[in-house]
């Protein structure tokens, strides 16, 4: 059974979301694909203030009653949170396939600057972490 989980607080049918490459940094399930809005390649290009809809597709290792979703970003050596939340009903089996589908804005404090943005998915309960994944992002 799939799950769709969907964040954003806008549903955009028709988003041209390419492919960015990511680094795995954590987890025992796998993070098979990340697209984001307006972007592709190994670094996403983001303008500040604009809304990016972003999908990532996870698989998961255990089950889990419900999944924790927590997006990091790396600025100057310290870490910004920008979404720490409990997923509603995202309750998984062990190789279920899943879409977590949110939005970012980046913020023009930013600009100027590349920087790493972590997307880790946890087990609520445990803590213990699903996936991890980085994106390098640069803020025009």
């Amino acid at each position: 059974m799939k799950v769709c989980i969907i964040l954003a607080a806008l549903c955009i049918a028709a988003v041209q979301s390419g492919i960015v490459d990511h680094t795995r940094c954590g987890g025992t399930g796998m993070m098979r694909e990340m697209r984001i809005q307006d972007c592709e390649g190994a670094i996403a290009v983001m303008t500040p203030g604009k809304p990016y809809a972003c999908e990532g597709d996870i698989i998961t290792s255990r089950p889990a009653a419900a999944l924790r979703f927590k997006v990091t970003a790396i600025y100057l050596g310290f870490p910004v949170i920008i979404i720490d939340t409990v997923l509603e009903g995202s309750s998984v089996q062990p190789g279920e396939a899943v879409t977590l589908r949110y939005t970012i804005v980046p913020n023009d404090i930013l600009s100027g600057n590349t920087l790493p943005v972590n997307s880790e998915i946890s087990n609520d309960e445990t803590a213990l972490i699903e996936v991890c994944a980085t994106v390098q992002v640069r803020v025009e």
